[in-house]
């Protein structure tokens, strides 16, 4: 059963590079007849060690088999679509070191296939190869029989796991160590293998990388790195547990120290380099790197509807009102003087209907004057007449005043005649102070 390891990740130093440190990685490494497998999660702040399982006897039992134990794991430890980093047994791959100086990357497979053939033992038997630059001159080769190859994808392709990476023991040392931090000037370190084999894996300034696999016992063998390395025997020789970054928080638990530093290599695929021998054409996407560009796209897509129907309706409402508030500041003083013309005109107006009506009122009130000498009877006299916008008043004598009433009246320019003051009756006359209205007369005189 896979024994889950989960706990918070403890802060590490924070560098820019750091940032860059995200991702989650499976590395699966061979021992003997048992696959070890390790699952790491790296964040800025550090690895942690999500959980590991051994798989027995993998050799002897049908693939689909231990496959499913594998998926099993997976999806107990939250991570069913990881692809697996594979490392290769030490000795089916032969590891060489060349100088190319001033070689640059892009040169660096054309410059390899000269001499491809004088690095291996192979002959003409097919074979597959991958490199990592060690140093700045000195390039990493690892070689593998294109038969062993195909044998290890096709195992994995029956258990159903998906292989993102084939690799070899020294380039996946060399990628973990370069994780979070730069290995010391000089390293050196060691593990056994079942069969009794030692494989040694060390760096100094004397030579950028060594990796040898040994029939030798381990005191032996380590002799021997020190003296292709050249580094003092003060120099200790280390476990790859105690060399590789400890998970955060530290973990008491035994975990397989090959398997780990393939996963921490998978977990930052931006900061690490795995020499990778599983053409490009082959290689499964490794944990959910395969939506990276979909989840892009699709927040592009999202910020570009949010732009079109959001922030372009604002800034163009905004545009809008501002040139809007700019036109009316601008028609504002014509606006007001406009208004200003308006109000003087109406003034204007009223004052020239008012001068048209005095124009008119001598006219109108000689209408009245002839009206009355026409209608009014040859005896009456009249001492004042008195013309107003809307009635007359006539104060006179007359020998009979009733009848004068009934006379006015029947005059187109006179309606509703009545004595303003009782009549008086002197020796022969009768003095009257009469008022009638003016027809059709609503203040203003009939021109």
């Amino acid at each position: 059963m896979p024994e889950a390891l989960v706990s918070p990740a403890t802060p590490a130093p924070s560098t820019a590079r750091s940032w860059l440190i995200f991702g989650t990685g499976l590395g699966i490494s061979v021992n003997g007849d048992s696959l070890e497998v390790a699952i790491a999660r790296s964040r800025a702040a550090g690895p942690r060690l999500v959980g590991t399982t051994t798989i027995r006897n993998f050799r002897q039992r049908p693939a689909a088999e231990w496959g499913a134990e594998v998926t099993q794991f997976l999806a107990a430890s939250g991570e069913p679509h990881l692809a697996a980093t594979l490392v290769l047994p030490r000795e089916e791959v032969i590891v060489r070191t060349i100088n190319l100086p001033g070689v640059p990357d892009k040169e660096v497979p054309a410059a390899m296939e000269l001499q491809l053939e004088t690095l291996h033992p192979y002959g003409d038997e097919d074979v597959a190869w991958s490199w990592l630059r060690a140093r700045q001159d000195t390039i990493l080769v690892g070689i593998v029989r294109k038969a062993s190859l195909d044998f290890w994808e096709t195992l994995f392709a029956e258990a159903g796991i998906p292989m993102a990476a084939a690799t070899l023991s020294s380039a996946t040392l060399h990628a973990a160590l370069r994780v979070w931090n730069a290995p010391p000037a000089s390293l050196l370190l060691c593990s056994t293998s079942p069969q009794g084999r030692t494989e040694i894996y060390g760096e100094s300034e004397a030579r950028a990388l060594f990796s040898a696999d040994l029939a030798l016992p381990q005191e032996r063998a380590i002799a021997v790195a020190r003296a292709e390395l050249r580094i003092p025997a003060d120099v200790p020789a280390q476990q790859l547990r105690d060399a590789l970054p400890a998970p955060l928080p530290p973990c008491a638990q035994d975990y397989p120290a090959l398997a780990w530093a393939a996963a921490l290599g998978a977990s930052a695929p931006f900061t690490t380099n795995l020499a990778n021998l599983i053409p490009k054409e082959r290689r499964a996407s490794n944990a959910r790197r395969q939506y990276l560009v979909t989840g892009i796209l699709a927040g592009l897509f999202v910020i570009g509807l949010l732009v079109a129907f959001v922030v372009f309706p604002a800034l163009e409402r905004s545009n809008y009102l501002s040139a809007l508030n700019s036109e009316i500041r601008r028609l504002d003083p014509a606006a007001r003087h406009a208004q200003e013309l308006e109000q003087r005109t109406t003034a204007v107006k009223a004052r020239v209907a008012q001068l048209d009506d005095i124009r008119r009122r001598p006219q109108a009130d000689l209408e009245i004057l002839a009206e009355l000498t026409r209608i009014l009877p040859p005896q009456v006299w009249t001492n004042t007449i008195e013309i107003f916008p809307d009635s007359v008043v006539i104060a006179g004598e007359a020998d009979q005043a009733a009848p004068l009433l009934k006379v006015l009246d029947t005059s187109p320019l006179f309606q509703n005649s009545e004595f303003a003051l009782s009549v008086t009756r002197s020796t022969t006359v009768e003095q009257f102070r009469i008022k009638t209205m003016r027809r059709n007369r609503t203040g203003r005189t009939t021109p």
